[in-house]
């Protein structure tokens, strides 16, 4: 008897999940059948295969909607935020402004208002104006600018004594 030459080894068949988690191909059906083979005794009839049921439709919301309400609660904080920056910066500026104002009196301290404090769209969208709540006059204020640039000096020269 003459020598078998050894047969090539046959490609690999391919199996290809779906997204129901069903197998596809040439493979699937002998999975399916040996594993159904394999379950159940001799004289049990060939069951049916049962198909899964569809997945349920998503509850809550549309896309659109949620969108709109993440929105909707970012205007809702950004606008107020916006207002208490600008009425920030606007007192900031005024007290720079009177700082190296030349007049006899100058604020010392103050406040931005609505212009319209009667709700709260006049709140967000009536403009702001300035109120000074305390003054004082050019020469006192000199005065105080004097004392604290001289305890300050003091305090260095202090400082410089303990550190020998």
């Amino acid at each position: 008897m003459p020598p078998e030459s050894p047969t090539p080894p046959s490609p690999p068949s391919r199996r290809l999940l779906s997204g129901a988690g069903e197998l596809r191909g040439p493979a699937a059906t002998r999975t399916r059948t040996a594993t159904a083979t394999q379950a159940r005794s001799p004289a049990e009839p060939p069951r049916r295969a049962v198909a899964a049921p569809p997945a349920p439709a998503p509850q809550g919301l549309p896309r659109w909607a949620k969108g709109v309400v993440i929105g909707g609660v970012l205007l809702a904080v950004a606008m107020p935020a916006s207002v208490l920056l600008s009425r920030s910066m606007l007192v900031q500026s005024m007290m720079q402004d009177q700082g190296s104002s030349s007049a006899a009196l100058i604020c010392k301290s103050g406040e931005a208002r609505a212009n319209d404090d009667s709700g709260l769209l006049g709140w967000l969208f009536g403009g702001s104006y300035f109120q000074c709540s305390e003054w004082e006059t050019r020469e006192a204020r000199l005065q105080r600018e004097r004392e604290q640039y001289e305890a300050n000096y003091l305090a260095r020269q202090r400082a410089k004594q303990q550190s020998y």
